[in-house]
């Protein structure tokens, strides 16, 4: 992922928790795992449209989560991030904790965060592994299928040490978006109806 859609993913999974207010930008860009002046090029689209709120002497908080989404949903393009493109049988050995971290997302993530609630069934499973060093080269002797039911994504270094088993909601919310076929926009609308409010203008009990 780019380093923008870094910072809008944790800007995201905080508000999404009602922590929305941020006392510094280095802060928010160690969260994200990003320099600094990555995070705040990131946080300058986002105040040009209102997502975001300065505040002297240098906080800043999120008004909006539903532009936050739509940025986020927006910038992401899952065939730039994917290393490979496989089937179950293939990437199953991959996901043992002796190899490595790993996360399931898209569909099987929604699942969790919705608490077993299965939309439908669905075919394309979203898998997160290291994207760089030993991972890599063992995926690379893999052979593609390029119709296959698993897309393995490149996981950034802070997934890799935060993520427990599933990507963030922030994240299977915009991998959804960015998934084709009705499941994937069923699970998103789940999503969405459990986790996002429909009205943002009372916000007492959003945690700073």
């Amino acid at each position: 992922m780019k380093g923008n859609e870094l910072v809008w993913r944790s800007l995201a999974d905080h508000a999404l928790r009602g922590e929305r207010t941020w006392s510094n930008v280095g802060d928010l860009a160690y969260d994200a795992g990003v320099p600094s002046s990555t995070a705040y090029l990131a946080l300058e689209r986002l105040e040009s449209n209102g997502t975001v709120d300065r505040y002297r002497p240098g906080g800043f908080s999120v008004v909006s989560i539903e532009k936050l989404l739509t940025m986020l949903c927006a910038w992401r393009n899952l065939d730039r991030d994917t290393m490979i493109r496989t089937t179950s049988e293939e990437i199953e050995p991959f996901l043992h904790s002796e190899r490595g971290p790993y996360a399931l997302g898209g569909a099987d993530a929604a699942n969790a965060l919705l608490g077993g609630h299965a939309v439908s069934s669905f075919r394309e499973h979203i898998v997160y592994l290291p994207g760089a060093g030993e991972v890599r080269a063992e995926l690379a002797r893999l052979t593609p299928a390029p119709d296959g039911n698993v897309r393995v994504l490149a996981m950034d270094t802070r997934a890799m040490r935060l993520w427990d088993g599933y990507s963030t909601l922030a994240q299977t919310y915009a991998d959804l978006f960015a998934t084709p076929g009705w499941q994937a926009s069923e699970f998103r609308h789940a999503l969405r109806e459990k986790f996002v409010r429909s009205r943002e203008w009372d916000q007492e009990g959003d945690r700073s």
